[in-house]
């Protein structure tokens, strides 16, 4: 390779070996429900989202140890149902931390969507922080 890195690395989290939670928007006196289990195709998170008494969110989080390092991007495999979703990484588990989040829209067949480290933007509980620098310019 001439003395050049490959920036080609890949590493795969096996998702269905972590402790995974569910937040629905009864937090704050929503009717939404979600469930998340296991399935031979990987995680499967399925629910109803209900607007009633201002809700109409349903989340799963899952605390990751190792922390993620040097990373250029996310590859997630989804089977959506033509709904936009988010993917959150957050440094804390309190509710009021910063989280890095990044929109995706699915399509209602299996996919494979890439966020990129410039994807993601700076939220507390779901507002935008404009006062932070960008996850790509953290260390």
């Amino acid at each position: 390779m001439n003395g050049q890195k490959s920036r080609d690395h890949r590493q795969t989290i096996e998702l269905q070996g972590l402790d995974w939670l569910v937040i629905n928007d009864g937090v704050m006196g929503g009717r939404s429900s979600a469930v998340i289990g296991h399935s031979p195709s990987g995680l499967e998170f399925n629910g109803n989202l209900s607007l009633e008494n201002g809700g109409g969110f349903s989340s799963v989080r899952a605390p990751y140890e190792p922390g993620f390092g040097d990373w250029s991007a996310f590859e997630l495999t989804v089977t959506g149902d033509g709904r936009d979703y988010q993917f959150r990484l957050r440094e804390s588990e309190r509710s009021s931390a910063v989280a890095w989040r990044a929109r995706f829209s699915t399509d209602g067949r299996r996919q494979t969507i890439r966020l990129p480290r410039e994807a993601f933007e700076a939220v507390i509980r779901g507002r935008q922080v404009e006062a932070l620098p960008g996850i790509s310019e953290r260390d």
